[in-house]
């Protein structure tokens, strides 16, 4: 199993070090997450910039096959591209692109492990230079299963074989009243992991993915199941996603609306309950 979650890493997060090494790959497309104007102060040498919102998001919803495709192609990215993403953020926006790139049918993405930060916390080379390069064509795919819809959570409520991850933070998971937009509750029977835990905290790399199974499994996600993440809008959910890829899960889905439609829905609202404290 080790040896199975090494690989799996390999596949899904590049070090550093890796990266410095391979600056002038052929068929490398670095893409800068951040948000704001990071990017035109300093960056990694040979990135491009997403030039939007890093949420890629569209009317509260995914991104559309026909944006993504012209904003994928305008980056110099096709079919044969390996797509390194990285942010500023504990890797949230670049696993956001990372899963929309895989629901797209683009295989070749992976995340920049301990992202910007880690890359200035170790001296690594920054460059002002605006990256030029040539259009592609980029092609969407959406791919089914990497997404899930209302009806298919509701469909999951009280089925053994999947469980609800909600990844909201601590004081969204036990809020108890209803506050300005937003509705207090979880979805019924939902398990908990803040989507930060699975990062260490130092250096915001991903934790082995032995610990990330062990702290999916504690929290109730078990791989023998498929797994729906969840957060408010589909962004963390992603980013746990990825984390669920790193600990060996094969049946992983972003509920992409989120507690923001399921909230909105008239679908059934579990409350927070506190546990009794240990007698």
């Amino acid at each position: 199993m080790a040896e199975q979650l090494d690989t799996r890493r390999e596949e899904v997060l590049v070090t550093a070090d890796w990266l410095a090494r391979n600056l002038d790959r052929p068929g490398l497309r670095i893409v800068d997450m951040r948000k704001g104007d990071g990017y035109q102060v300093s960056h990694i040498p040979g990135a491009v910039t997403h030039g939007g919102s890093p949420f890629l998001r569209e009317n509260s919803d995914v991104i559309v096959a026909g944006s993504f495709a012209a904003m994928m192609s305008r980056l110099g990215v096709d079919e044969r591209t390996l797509v390194v993403a990285y942010d500023d953020g504990n890797g949230l926006f670049a696993a956001r692109l990372w899963w929309v790139a895989k629901y797209y049918g683009h295989a070749q993405v992976k995340v920049l492990d301990g992202g910007w930060d880690l890359w200035l916390a170790e001296g690594r080379p920054v460059s002002a230079a605006v990256t030029e390069v040539a259009a592609t064509r980029f092609i969407a795919r959406p791919q089914a299963d990497w997404i899930a819809s209302t009806d298919q959570v509701q469909a999951a409520l009280g089925d053994t074989a999947r469980v609800l991850l909600d990844v909201r933070g601590i004081d969204e998971w036990t809020r108890t009243t209803d506050g300005e937009n937003v509705v207090a509750g979880h979805i019924p029977g939902a398990a908990h992991l803040v989507w930060s835990s699975v990062l260490d905290a130092a250096t915001k790399r991903y934790l082995p993915g032995a610990d990330l199974r062990r702290r999916f499994e504690a929290a109730g996600a078990t791989s023998d199941r498929e797994v729906i993440t969840y957060c408010q809008g589909g962004i963390r959910a992603a980013h746990s996603m990825l984390a669920l890829q790193l600990a060996g899960f094969e049946r992983i889905r972003n509920y992409e609306g989120s507690w923001a439609a399921w909230s909105r829905s008239g679908l059934p609202i579990e409350p927070y309950v506190a546990s009794a404290p240990d007698s």
